[in-house]
């Protein structure tokens, strides 16, 4: 190889380290001073505009002994199904809560926190606990909340699962029941807060999965009640729905067969009563099949200590099935003995004032 070529060489060499090391350069100058002001822009955020001193997150915004108003609106999402037996619902529903905290205002502290992601522990915040609630789960596990340069803030929660409720049995299936989402305030600033509904924003979607039943929204209801284990009164909100039962479904699945069961008893007295066999055997398979049917009945009803509207009708319409077992008896008995014209006119006023007794049970037990 000639000298010509080796200084060629080295030429290649040195044009092709120098490229290199100028485009390393270019690279450093690209990338190092962002990511040197992204740091640096980062730690400026976190310390200079969103960082809240503890004592605003330890004590409530009290401003001239004034109380602390917490906005509560509420939205039900869905709600899936009534459940008689244990006394819960099952639902769907996303509360909304806001209120101002003075101490946050651009006025205040000279900047505005719009633009900061704040967390509920990160600011001072109402405790307040769902009191009706069983097996639910929160759809927002980590809430954010959202504050507007004037201090006020804003955050939201999705609960979804099961809810305790009271119902009340007394006109079933003829009943309309309250289903309610109780809020309570607690925690030490609780005797501070006041709450205040929403009334615009307290909506239903009118397309809920729910069969069987149609429901809407009541006013809500703001109370005091006194907790003894703290002494002292917390305030107390009931978001509440009206629930009315379609009671078609029972009319013709229980109400129709168990008149039709009672008739069944009726026909006795379309029987001679010289036929005992026939009667008898009429009236103990009215009453068999009309105690099968009310256990059936009561498998899918709470154990409640009182009557309800289909309870006196079943128990008046046993009895009179009863009743009509002892005038088939009865007949029988008096044809027996040789007075059969007797016992013919007794079964003749027995076919119209059973009628009639039993429309006067469906009346006073099911109409009333």
């Amino acid at each position: 190889m000639n000298r010509f070529n080796i200084i060629s060489i080295n030429r290649f060499r040195f044009f092709y380290s120098f490229q290199s090391l100028l485009f390393v350069i270019f690279l450093l100058g690209l990338f190092v001073p962002h990511q040197l002001s992204a740091k640096s822009l980062k730690n400026v955020v976190d310390e200079g505009y969103c960082k809240i001193p503890k004592d605003f997150i330890k004590k409530p915004p009290i401003l001239d002994n004034e109380s602390i108003t917490i906005n509560i609106s509420l939205f039900v999402i869905d709600i899936m199904d009534i459940r008689d037996i244990s006394q819960t619902y099952e639902a769907d529903v996303l509360f909304h809560y806001s209120w101002r905290d003075h101490r946050l205002s651009k006025d205040s502290i000279g900047r505005s926190l719009e633009h900061c992601e704040l967390k509920l522990n990160e600011v001072w915040h109402p405790e307040i606990v769902e009191v009706n609630i069983k097996n639910v789960s929160k759809f927002f596990d980590e809430i954010a909340v959202v504050v507007d340069e004037n201090g006020n803030l804003n955050y939201r929660q999705r609960y979804v699962g099961e809810f305790i409720t009271n119902l009340e049995y007394k006109d079933f299936p003829f009943d309309r029941q309250i289903l309610k989402f109780t809020l309570a305030a607690t925690g030490i600033d609780a005797d501070n807060i006041n709450f205040d509904i929403d009334k615009e924003n307290i909506t239903i979607r009118s397309n809920i999965s729910i069969e069987g039943w149609a429901v809407s929204i009541l006013k809500p209801l703001v109370s005091m009640e006194f907790i003894k284990t703290q002494n002292r009164y917390v305030p107390i909100l009931d978001f509440r729905l009206l629930a009315d039962r379609d009671e078609n479904y029972y009319i013709w699945k229980v109400i129709v067969p168990l008149c039709l069961i009672v008739l069944m008893a009726w026909a006795v007295f379309w029987i001679n009563p010289e036929a005992i066999g026939p009667q008898i055997g009429l009236s103990t398979a009215t009453i068999f099949t009309l105690i099968a049917y009310r256990f059936s009945l009561g498998l899918n009803l709470p154990k409640v200590s009182y009557f309800t509207r289909i309870d006196k009708f079943v128990f008046f319409t046993t009895i009179l099935v009863f009743i009509a077992l002892g005038i088939a008896v009865l007949t029988s008995r008096i044809a027996s003995e040789g007075n059969l014209h007797r016992a013919l006119k007794i079964e003749k006023i027995s076919r119209i004032v059973y009628l009639l007794v039993l429309v006067a049970i469906i009346f006073f037990t099911l109409w009333l």
